[in-house]
């Protein structure tokens, strides 16, 4: 996966209005910048819990290709 190292472009995008509310209802604002960034070891695991993924269905998880880009999104230091 080349090139997803900013949140505005790369990882906002992949929440959908209704994951952002459901994930909201949990406690965790994923629309917010910030928030991703200081949770983002959290929403990992959880995006690569294949138990109890995230989103939750119907929508259902990520593709792996997402998960390696939020992967690669946090390894390269979280930029906005």
């Amino acid at each position: 996966m080349n090139g997803c190292t900013s949140y505005e472009r790369d990882i906002r995008p992949k929440f959908t209005a209704e994951a952002i509310s459901h994930i909201n209802n949990a406690g965790l604002n994923v629309a917010d910048y910030a928030t991703v960034k200081d949770n983002a070891n959290g929403i990992l695991k959880r995006l690569m819990d294949s138990d109890n993924p995230m989103p939750p269905k119907p929508r259902g998880p990520w593709p792996q290709e997402w998960i390696d880009c939020f992967k690669q999104w946090t390894d390269s230091g979280k930029l906005p």
